[in-house]
């Protein structure tokens, strides 16, 4: 109890700025959006040919190893949506963000930017995955074998390798407030 106290405090005493949008920000968030409503519009276009049970798990060999009924495809398009825009609008609040170093007046702004951008970077990327997740799943109950044996866990793999390093290069790199 103490500690949700002490948080609140915390996010009380930051400094609530308005973080203009560089361009950048902007290509990703427009491009995140694009993802989104062509996944949308290719699951809508879809849904009516697919057959009434559809793979819902894929072993790394490519091959189905559950199955489940067509309406499922929803409900992955209903957590992808919630993720994508659950953290397009956490961006909009940096001043919650967990940071390594104390925020004030004067590093907030490069902060807030900086945390932003890389939650706009982190949505993409884990749109992407679950895009391509729905995309392959509609694929092989097509019986196209589109994850090409073992697609899908190299991607899962370099996604779980990559998007640690390229959070902790990123952090490093902007470590500190431009003089």
């Amino acid at each position: 109890m103490n500690v949700i106290k002490t948080d609140k405090i915390m996010y009380a005493n930051r400094p609530k700025i308005k973080i203009q949008l560089e361009p950048i920000d902007t290509i990703l968030e427009a491009t995140t959006a694009a993802i989104l409503i062509a996944l949308w519009m290719y699951v809508i276009i879809s849904y009516s040919s697919l057959p009434e049970t559809i793979p819902t798990h894929i072993n790394y060999k490519g091959e189905v190893d559950g199955t489940g009924n067509k309406m499922l495809i929803w409900v992955l398009l209903g957590i992808t949506t919630v993720i994508t825009v659950g953290m397009h609008v956490l961006t909009r609040f940096p001043q919650i963000h967990n940071y390594m170093v104390n925020i004030t007046e004067e590093n907030a702004q490069h902060n807030y930017r900086l945390s932003s951008r890389m939650l706009r970077y982190v949505n993409l990327l884990t749109l992407l995955l679950l895009a391509y997740v729905c995309y392959a799943m509609i694929q092989k109950s097509f019986g196209d074998n589109f994850f090409m044996e073992s697609a899908m866990t190299y991607l899962i793999i370099v996604y779980s390798v990559a998007m640690p390093i390229v959070l902790i290069v990123f952090m490093l790199k902007n470590q500190k407030a431009p003089k």
